[in-house]
């Protein structure tokens, strides 16, 4: 073989092997998702907590990185999560982060956020501009895409209403006050009651879906609507994904905790020292049920007098306390701290079936539910616990 034809051969071969192992690592990871495009006037940073992560105290959220508004990001995702991200800068008119000239904070409404919805595979494309509001959506699959037309309906109206509030801020004249709260009322209503027409007509859309729960929680629509808007989504195209369990689980809440029913079943060992709590095990008194946190100050402020009530009817009244958003262990230390000695679970949002919080429908903390003797639901109460302790004493002295 004549040397020439040697190397020749050689030299094909190494550039197969290069060109082999080149195309090697342009192999994506199978949950791969990338997000790309631009949003105009934006730069610094897009901050999200990426859903398949623990972040401890003190720990900065994940970023995605804007260089003259242009984005290339990627990232790997175990399954599909709507994504939050919210910018490190405030945009050409520095309104973006809806801060007051006062300085007293921001107003974190939805419009200040870039939202879109990350699935293993996805190619994400976002376009828009950063000015008073994150005027910019996701495109590229179904669920964006409908992410996107819910967004464009509700963005520009709580952006209206958040510009409303900071004029507030800084505003002198009652009358132009007054002027502006009645304003940012009507546009409220309106921007609710489009969302409800978009819920309706678009019974497919996972976004819309997401606006749903976000209503309920939020408590601008009852109960009856909220059932009759899940009643509407499609089932057959929504069931599998997170946002549609979690409507499904608020809204069997809604129907298991009116007033005259059973309480729901409650028997789990999501407790302080791992041990099988039941609620059947408490039948022949009355209950108090307080869903609480360390984190809400009037939660905290009502348990003296909850600790109260149970010692001076303790031989008819047991309190069940439903911690929400803390550790096991600051929840130990805190009731250890203050002798609060009644039985505590915790509410798992990783958990379905220990997220007492979407089974019992709760909306806002504290709550209050108190169950008869026989654990049918008597009253249930959201905020001050005023009302709460007043019927339980009427109760608890016949």
């Amino acid at each position: 073989m004549k040397k020439s034809l040697k190397y020749a051969i050689i030299f094909l071969l190494t550039s197969l092997v290069l060109v082999s192992c080149k195309n090697e690592t342009k192999e994506t990871h199978p949950n791969q998702f990338t997000l790309s495009g631009e949003i105009k006037g934006l730069e610094g940073h897009l901050f999200f907590k990426h859903p398949d992560k623990e972040y401890k105290k003190g720990t900065l959220p994940d970023t995605i990185k804007v260089i003259n508004g242009k984005i290339q990001f990627s990232d790997t995702i175990s399954k599909l999560t709507l994504i939050r991200a919210s910018p490190s800068s405030q945009g050409p008119d520095k309104k973006l982060f809806k801060v007051p000239a006062n300085g007293r904070g921001f107003f974190p409404v939805k419009c200040s956020y870039l939202m879109f919805y990350a699935f293993p595979g996805a190619d994400i494309k976002v376009s828009g501009e950063a000015t008073d509001f994150m005027n910019a959506y996701p495109e590229g699959d179904k669920f964006n895409d409908a992410l996107a037309a819910i967004n464009k309906l509700a963005f520009p109206n709580y952006n209206t209403v958040g510009n409303l509030a900071i004029a507030n801020t800084s505003e002198t004249d009652s009358i132009v006050i007054l002027d502006n709260k009645e304003k940012s009322e009507a546009i409220a209503k309106k921007n609710i009651n489009e969302l409800i027409s978009h819920i309706k007509n678009n019974p497919k859309s996972l976004g819309a879906t997401w606006y749903l729960n976000d209503l309920l929680l939020r408590r601008q629509i009852d109960e009856t609507q909220a059932e009759e808007l899940f009643n509407g989504l499609s089932s057959n195209d929504l069931s599998e994904f997170e946002d549609y369990k979690i409507i499904a689980t608020r809204v069997s809440g809604i129907k298991n905790t009116k007033e005259g029913f059973p309480v729901p079943s409650i028997k789990t060992t999501a407790t302080l020292d791992g041990s099988e709590f039941n609620i059947n095990s408490l039948r022949g008194k009355y209950v108090l049920i307080d869903f609480w946190g360390i984190w809400c100050g009037p939660c905290v402020k009502e348990m003296p007098e909850v600790k109260a009530f149970k010692e001076k009817y303790k031989d008819k009244l047991v309190v069940l306390g439903v911690n929400s958003g803390d550790t096991k262990e600051n929840v130990q230390k805190f009731i250890d701290e203050h002798n609060y000695d009644w039985q505590q679970i915790l509410s798992d949002k990783k958990n379905t079936s220990d997220n007492f919080v979407n089974r019992f429908n709760v909306q806002g903390f504290p709550t209050k539910l108190i169950i008869d003797p026989k654990g049918n639901i008597v009253k249930r109460f959201l905020g001050s616990g005023e009302e709460a302790f007043d019927l339980l004493e009427e109760l608890l002295e016949k």
